[in-house]
């Protein structure tokens, strides 16, 4: 008896699938078998890129593959990401995955969503802090809270460039004092860091991996960390929340690769990551610079991106600081 045409066809959708199959595991097998790119978002010597040369050196250690780190800064991350998007999703072409990835969209500075990407996995969390030059007159958030409210206008803020999380950060805090400062967008948090320290301006709103060190050395003081704890690395700073502000802000940063990455590769990629993350090594690193260290995997990252999104949407409108 002849075989039916769907009969044949099921065959050769079957043949097909079991082809595609062995071609996947083929790939894995050899994956990588050339110099992986990840390209970071921000600026050298800020927390991302920090972070993005650590795992690219346990990578290197671990697995024994060749990681380069390329930066590749501008509109808030979204230069960055496009430019990976753009890339065959082989494997070979990663990039960071920022808090800002949850805003880009809403910012309308591009059309990218978080279901846009393939996430490899969340990496690194840390807060954002208030710092101010070490003479400052003030020495709590009340007394710069005050001071900005009998000087409306007279205190500039810097941040890592507008749209990004440290901006927004600054626009949190005046949204919930109430009261008016100037924003002023620098080349990621080491030039905002940078300025505060050449006293450009009176003010910078960065993370506490990024400016805690020099709290320890004494050029600048910290009022005030966003988190809903106090920073390891800030042990003495007040949240915020503390001294009786409502403002927490907290970036994370992780890895993505374009869209349509083979599985069996992600595969690879999500497990040397997670060993990568889960080392002693790079838990030292994170604490060292009071970072939380703990690992979300592909999927739990999209669902906390895309809550974040959400979020980020609805703050971003009624701050109104969309383009």
């Amino acid at each position: 008896m002849k075989k039916s045409v769907f009969a044949k066809v099921m065959a050769i959708v079957s043949a097909a699938a079991i082809m595609t199959a062995a071609f996947s595991v083929a790939a894995a097998a050899d994956y990588p078998e050339d110099t992986i790119n990840l390209i970071c978002h921000a600026a050298a010597g800020g927390g991302s890129d920090a972070m993005s040369r650590e795992v690219a050196q346990l990578l290197q250690d671990q697995q024994g593959w060749t990681v380069t780190v390329e930066n590749k800064t501008g509109g808030s991350g979204s230069v960055a990401m496009q430019y990976v998007m753009s890339m065959n999703p082989d494997g070979y072409t990663i990039g960071t995955a920022p808090v800002e990835l949850s805003m880009i969209n809403a910012l309308g500075y591009a059309e990218i969503t978080p279901d846009n990407v393939d996430l490899l996995g969340c990496t690194m969390h840390w807060p954002a802090a208030l710092y101010v030059s070490a003479d400052a007159p003030y020495n709590n958030l009340k007394e710069f809270v005050d001071y900005c409210t009998e000087n409306p206008g007279a205190i500039s803020i810097a941040n890592s460039g507008i749209g990004s999380i440290w901006h927004i950060a600054s626009c949190v805090l005046a949204d919930k004092t109430g009261i008016e400062i100037n924003y002023v967008p620098y080349d990621g948090a080491q030039g905002a860091i940078t300025a505060l320290l050449g006293k450009e301006i009176e003010a910078a709103v960065v993370g506490s991996s990024e400016g805690y060190t020099y709290v320890e050395s004494g050029d600048v003081k910290c009022l005030a960390v966003f988190g809903e704890e106090k920073s390891e690395v800030l042990p003495d700073v007040e949240t915020a929340i503390e001294q009786g502000y409502d403002i927490t802000v907290n970036c994370w940063v992780g890895l993505l690769a374009p869209k349509g990455l083979d599985e069996a590769v992600k595969t690879t990629l999500v497990d040397a990551i997670r060993q990568a993350v889960e080392s002693d090594e790079y838990i030292e690193f994170c604490k060292g610079r009071g970072c939380d260290y703990s690992f979300l995997d592909p999927d739990e990252f999209l669902e906390m991106a895309n809550a974040d999104t959400e979020y980020y949407a609805q703050l971003i409108s009624e701050l109104g600081i969309a383009e």
